[in-house]
């Protein structure tokens, strides 16, 4: 029964997708000219709203740049922002067999790790694994640095622990020790019914035993997911929207709808910004006029995954709260030149 609901939400989550991308993708095939923003964010007081010329820039994947993604490795590779305004992680979440939460992006592990070889099949899933299996495996197999794979080959007790599954409290310990009440964290619930309610669950109460409820937002593409935050946890976790609700609040800024008395349950939009062969593929949502309309709602704007240094100046030209990039250093060096200094806009 619950593969059977797996299968369904599955592509669920893909007609989702598709409705999204091509809504949005309508008559977004050049560069949108560039537009002063007329609602920059000043003094907001929000961990995830900075003032306009200082541009947020997350590690997305928990630095997957500089380490394998969504390791404790790549987790501590962050420790070097402590004190700059990069000091934000963003990671996926899973649930295993027996119900706890640990890190991880794809469905399959094949795609990072030694799976297929030390389980003798392909297509395992973090669901089906109990943590201490999961724990065997290599999560730094596939990780490549210019032409070479450093961690590949490494099997039992030469695996690095750092590199191994890691568990959601894992990040915490470490970070919140190392660098305590100052990272801010977007966690991403990647599966839905029946695992989310668990994992939110599990989120939740280490947001309550860390004080920490305004420095995490917590994303997923599954409405259900969304509903359940709201059902059990409105008021004490910040989230944000869901592709219905980006789609929703994209027509409203493309109709200047008045939203005044609108009742957001959600405190940002994270959403895609992308070129590919000279095409914007969803240039819409990163236009200034679209964030200056978010951003007189009190929402936070959040592009991911952004690479490419044009993109984030770009971005933080037309008043982009936070920028998701796989190499926070390469993108924050575009934004804030040292021979520059103070502004993200150069």
């Amino acid at each position: 029964m619950e593969k059977i609901a797996f299968l369904i939400h599955m592509v669920l989550r893909k007609t989702i997708l598709f409705i999204v991308a091509g809504f949005l993708c309508l008559g977004t095939f050049n560069a949108p000219a560039y537009e002063e923003p007329q609602n920059p964010n000043v003094n907001t007081g929000d961990y995830f709203r900075p003032d306009y010329g200082h541009t947020l820039v997350s590690s997305h994947r928990s630095g997957k740049g500089a380490a394998p993604e969504n390791t404790l490795m790549a987790i501590k590779s962050n420790l070097i922002y402590a004190e700059t305004d990069s000091a934000i992680i963003e990671i996926d979440v899973q649930l295993t067999k027996d119900k706890q939460v640990v890190l991880y992006h794809s469905l399959y592990l094949d795609e990072k790790s030694d799976s297929a070889e030390y389980f003798g099949r392909k297509k395992v899933t973090v669901f089906e694994k109990t943590y201490a299996e999961l724990r065997n495996l290599n999560m730094g197999e596939n990780f490549k640095v210019g032409d070479t794979y450093p961690y590949r080959g490494l099997r039992g007790d030469d695996i690095p622990d750092d590199i191994r599954i890691t568990l959601l409290r894992d990040v915490f310990d470490c970070i919140e020790t190392e660098a305590p009440g100052t990272f801010r964290y977007i966690i991403e619930v990647k599966y839905p019914h029946p695992w989310a309610p668990k994992i939110v669950d599990g989120i939740h109460d280490m947001i309550e035993e860390y004080d920490m409820a305004d420095r995490v937002i917590v994303a997923s593409y599954w409405p259900d997911v969304s509903s359940y935050i709201d059902n059990h946890y409105r008021g004490e976790m910040l989230r944000s929207a869901n592709p219905f609700e980006i789609v929703d609040f994209y027509g409203c800024y493309a109709r200047n709808d008045d939203l005044s008395n609108e009742d957001f349950k959600y405190v940002a939009l994270q959403m895609p910004y992308y070129w590919k062969d000279g095409k914007l593929l969803v240039g819409n949502l990163g236009k200034a006029s679209f964030i200056d309309y978010a951003h007189k709602y009190g929402l936070s704007v959040q592009y991911w995954t952004i690479d490419k240094p044009e993109d984030a100046k770009y971005l933080a030209s037309a008043g982009a709260d936070l920028l998701m990039t796989n190499h926070p250093e390469r993108i924050r060096a575009a934004l804030y030149p040292a021979d520059a200094g103070q502004s993200a806009v150069s």
